[in-house]
């Protein structure tokens, strides 16, 4: 793969048919469930903690204000300080726990239940004692359950058809027919809370799918479709974070295709382009672990990461990319004679330590490599070099220069790979 899963553009009916679904197709999906959960802790904390300051001086309303029989508020007592608060509370525990957050959605649909159920257990109990308690509490309920809970769609509309098939089932069995219209408008209300809801999550949806599209195209290169020089700076430093996390190597090759200016003279401008998507198209494809990725970082350059490759086997893999252009043997004279080739320069930086600033890391990373292309040019072209220290990232007194002696020396010594092709 090249970098991490990104969001790549679909056709307009493509995109329209996921979100209708409610469901976009993986591993969008994945990216999309965990950035609304995040965005959905917040929401469902206030939700919650209100929810427990209304069942909390609901008492005192049904007492002072309804004036309430006292077997109403005996039961009504146990059902919401025994059973709904502290469902409430528990709720509240797997949305603000990060070790407990995986289990907040389906712990919130469980307690909406519960509340639904107490509230309508609540309403029965009075109308058979004389005391008219508002039927439409348990449709609320799944109301802040389907809207204010920031719960998905399709996860929680089972749970709310269950829950209104329930109680108004019980309401029909202990009431009868007199309980009819209060379950109509109940389930009027439900079904107007549905559809907001439904529409709700596809314009969530919309507007964070439009997002990442700006982000895509914002960090890919128009011509070859690779990922573009910022995508680079920003993917290397968040690499060689995990790399210092996991003390794990990051490998770093340079790519410049050699001569493009006299083949963009010979054959023009638009075959170099096309010679660019050609070296893009192949290099992009050669990259198939998740963490590794190659760039267009500006021209006829390219670059090419590796994570967690042995430093032996990236030096193999960053040689066999660089022969891989030749491979494709776009002419680059008019008789056909001879191809096009690229130079690179190798460096890598092996298990960083965690105290070392990424940015820097990164930054003497791309020196060296640069660093080792210029050497490789200067010695002939079309070969790599290998940067020659790649342990540590270096201080600030090392010189430049240094770097490219020791490079030139591996030059030397290294014959060219076009000297041994056919």
């Amino acid at each position: 793969m090249n970098g991490d899963p990104r969001i790549r553009p679909h056709s307009n009916k493509n995109q329209r048919r996921q979100l209708l679904r409610l469901r976009f197709d993986e591993p969008l999906e994945a990216l999309f469930r965990e950035t609304f959960e995040h965005n959905a802790r917040g929401p469902r904390t206030m939700i919650l903690f209100i929810g427990m300051l209304m069942i909390g001086v609901t008492p005192l309303y049904d007492d002072w204000v309804m004036h309430a029989p006292d077997g109403f508020l005996k039961m009504s007592h146990f059902l919401q300080f025994c059973v709904q608060i502290p469902a409430i509370l528990l709720s509240l525990l797997f949305t603000v726990r990060p070790a407990l957050q995986r289990w907040s959605p389906a712990m919130l649909i469980i307690t909406c239940v519960i509340i639904a159920n107490c509230v309508m257990a609540q309403h029965i109990f009075g109308r058979l004692l004389g005391f008219d308690m508002p039927h439409d509490f348990a449709a609320i309920t799944v109301t802040a359950m389907l809207i204010l809970g920031r719960l998905r769609f399709w996860a929680v509309l089972p749970w709310a058809l269950a829950t209104m098939v329930i109680t108004t089932w019980a309401q029909m069995e202990a009431l009868g027919l007199s309980a009819f219209y209060d379950a109509v408008s109940a389930w009027m209300l439900a079904a107007i809370s549905g559809v907001t809801a439904y529409l709700l999550e596809y314009s969530s949806r919309q507007s964070w799918y439009r997002g990442r599209l700006l982000e895509f195209q914002a960090t890919r290169d128009g011509l070859t479709g690779l990922p573009n020089r910022r995508y680079f700076d920003l993917e290397l430093r968040k690499l060689i974070r995990e790399a210092a996390r996991q003390q794990q190597n990051v490998a770093l090759l340079m790519l410049d295709i050699d001569h493009f200016k006299d083949y963009n003279d010979l054959y023009g401008h638009p075959a170099g382009d096309q010679c660019l998507r050609l070296v893009g198209g192949s290099l992009g494809k050669a990259m198939r672990r998740p963490h590794d990725f190659c760039a267009r970082i500006g021209g006829e350059e390219f670059a090419a990461v590796w994570f967690d490759a042995l430093p032996d086997k990236a030096s193999e893999l960053a040689e066999a990319l660089r022969d891989s252009v030749h491979g494709l043997r776009i002419p680059r004279s008019l008789d056909g004679s001879s191809f096009v080739t690229a130079s690179g320069g190798f460096a890598q930086v092996i298990a960083p330590t965690a105290g070392d600033s990424p940015r820097r890391i990164a930054a003497d990373l791309v020196r060296r490599a640069d660093a080792a292309l210029y050497a490789a040019k200067r010695v002939g072209r079309s070969r790599m070099v290998m940067s020659g220290d790649h342990s540590r990232p270096e201080s600030a007194n090392d010189s430049l220069g240094a770097t490219i002696a020791a490079v030139m020396a591996d030059a030397r010594q290294a014959p060219s790979p076009e000297a041994r092709a056919p």
